[in-house]
């Protein structure tokens, strides 16, 4: 993956790398105005720890290189980003449109595992949180995913 990625302009690399530490603080957003929430922090941690260890192989070098950068990334991050709620969700979902523009241009199968290991994040870093975040996992959602993400969303909200 990190072949992929190192094609891109710079300013694209630096977002793709920044994209689990984002989607932490989008999540912790929804639950805490502009603070950084530990346990979701923590469970973004341990879920990236996995996909150092299980993610397919074609994805395993993107997500150890994020995982060394990981605990900075979300430092600044935090601290650069407004503390407002809305403005810091509004500020994440405008950096993540380069890269969702990028993640539909990674070739198959690459792309899909690729997508669906986010989508993944986003339920791990929200520590299984109610809330539907749909404007950070529909873009990164697989067909397959989605459509189970839409059954999910029909029963909480039905």
């Amino acid at each position: 993956m990190n072949e992929i990625i190192q094609k891109q302009d710079q300013e694209l690399k630096d977002i793709i790398y920044k994209v689990p530490a984002l989607i932490t603080l989008y999540v912790a957003s929804q639950v805490a105005e502009g603070h950084l929430v530990p346990a979701e922090e923590k469970s973004a941690k341990i879920y990236l720890s996995i996909l150092c260890n299980q993610a397919n192989e074609s994805l395993k070098d993107y997500f150890i290189k994020v995982k060394e950068s990981f605990d900075e990334d979300i430092e600044m991050l935090d601290k650069e980003l407004p503390k407002d709620s809305d403005k810091r969700k509004e500020k994440i979902e405008q950096m993540l449109k380069p890269v969702k523009t990028f993640l539909y241009q990674v070739p198959e199968p690459t792309g899909i595992l690729f997508k669906d290991a986010l989508l993944g994040f986003v339920s791990h870093a929200r520590d299984y949180r109610q809330d539907t975040l749909e404007d950070v996992v529909f873009p990164f959602a697989s067909d397959e995913l989605r459509k189970i993400e839409n059954e999910r969303l029909r029963k909480i909200l039905g």
